[in-house]
């Protein structure tokens, strides 16, 4: 049977190269044909036979083999690793060292790996594995950032017990998480090509003097996940986020917002330029009736009176008819007859296409938390509970559920 996909598969030199053998095997089950390229200090870790053994995995590693002859390539027209890079559907790097981290973002390519690395067109994820130490140096992480903003991606390694003694950060993410990571990639890269889709994210900030603000706690993380999934599935992303919301190192286009009537402006602009939008923003519900210039003496008592807010939700249909809308809704241990009734609500003023709803009166998952849990509501009443697990996972389940019910 022919492989569905090709993964072209980079070795560095660290110690948790050996876990690849396994990962190798498993993506051969799943129909996926997988080439190995390691550089030279990685081969003196690891035999090249220990991949080239499973299987007849090719194992590529010397850019200009001993006895090179050059007169069948002009004869040819045809490069080893030229017709690699031609051929692959995603290239992985895993384990990938502080050293092939720093030559790829500055474009160094002095051997088979990081020369592959330049003439790829397919996605290229980098897993890093690296002492603690090492991992949290500002090289190693400006490096990231470069890797990032040219649209490579990377998997961030767990916490954990590494090779070197130490506990901390650096030790690569299990090959069962890079396996649903790269099968993701290979089936979904292109689920969401061509759609142009905006995410708000990030809480509102209303001025009550010129240093205090009221605002909610939310961090903007579910919304960063968001945009990051859409856009490696292959949508035109723009993020909305306020000032202090969790920022995106990857290239796509990002604008910030302050206040309620920042982030209306800004979506009454963009909105009609969209085919879908998320808004997982959390708006104020009160505005300041005053605001006060320079800063309020703590000595005095002074009085503001909060009115409801504007709901942007309930305005973006108006100005962009044929959006395909994602509200979402954040709502504190709710009786269930008081949700369904304000989420029937909002469906009416609002003509969401689907409500996410999340529970911020838990403590576990919601507002500042790396984890959440979510519910999908339709218009119809059909129901859906993504149970909790991190963000960036809950992100991509979202996305799922979405395409599942072709509502995106």
């Amino acid at each position: 049977m022919k492989a569905k996909f090709q993964l072209t598969l980079g070795i560095s030199a660290g110690i948790s190269g050996y876990k690849m053998v396994d990962f190798v095997k498993n993506l051969q089950r799943k129909n996926i044909s997988v080439s190995v390229v390691m550089t030279e200090n990685a081969t003196r870790m690891f035999p090249a036979e220990m991949f080239s053994s499973v299987n007849n995995v090719k194992v590529c590693n010397l850019i200009v083999p001993d006895n090179f002859d050059y007169r069948p390539v002009i004869r040819d027209k045809k490069v080893e690793h030229i017709s690699l890079a031609d051929k692959t559907d995603v290239f992985l790097i895993a384990p990938a060292t502080a050293n092939i981290i720093g030559k790829a973002a500055n474009g160094i390519a002095d051997d088979y790996l990081t020369t592959l690395i330049l003439a790829v067109t397919c996605p290229v994820i980098f897993a890093p594995s690296m002492n603690s130490n090492m991992w949290a140096n500002s090289a190693v992480q400006e490096n990231l950032k470069k890797l990032k903003k040219r649209g490579y991606f990377v998997i961030n390694p767990d916490r954990g017990d590494l090779a070197c003694g130490y506990t901390g950060v650096g030790r690569l993410k299990n090959t069962g998480y890079l396996e649903v990571y790269v099968s993701n990639l290979l089936e979904k890269r292109k689920q969401l090509l061509g759609k142009k889709i905006l995410i708000t994210s990030g809480a509102t900030r209303q001025p009550i003097d010129q240093v205090r603000s009221i605002n909610s706690e939310a961090s903007g993380k579910m919304g960063k996940f968001l945009a990051e999934a859409c856009y490696k599935r292959g949508a035109q992303v723009l993020l909305l986020r306020s000032q202090n919301a969790a920022e995106t190192d990857y290239p796509f286009k990002q604008v910030t917002f302050s206040t309620v009537s920042d982030l209306s402006g800004i979506l009454e602009k963009y909105s009609p330029l969209y085919d879908i939008i998320f808004h997982s923003s959390a708006v104020s519900d009160f505005i300041p009736d005053k605001t006060y210039k320079g800063k309020l003496t703590s000595s005095e008592s002074f009085t503001v009176t909060f009115n409801p807010g504007e709901k942007i939700i309930n305005k973006i249909k108006k100005w962009h008819p044929g959006i395909i809308l994602i509200g979402f809704k954040a709502v504190f241990n709710p009786k269930e007859a008081d949700l369904k009734k304000s989420v029937g609500d909002l469906f009416e003023k609002s003509r969401s296409d689907c409500i996410i709803i999340n529970n911020v009166g838990r403590l576990d998952i919601g507002f500042a938390s790396d984890y959440n849990e979510v519910k999908l509501v339709t218009p119809g009443g059909s129901e859906e509970i993504i149970k909790k697990n991190t963000k960036e996972i809950i992100a991509e389940s979202i996305l799922d559920a979405l395409v599942s019910k072709k509502i995106i």
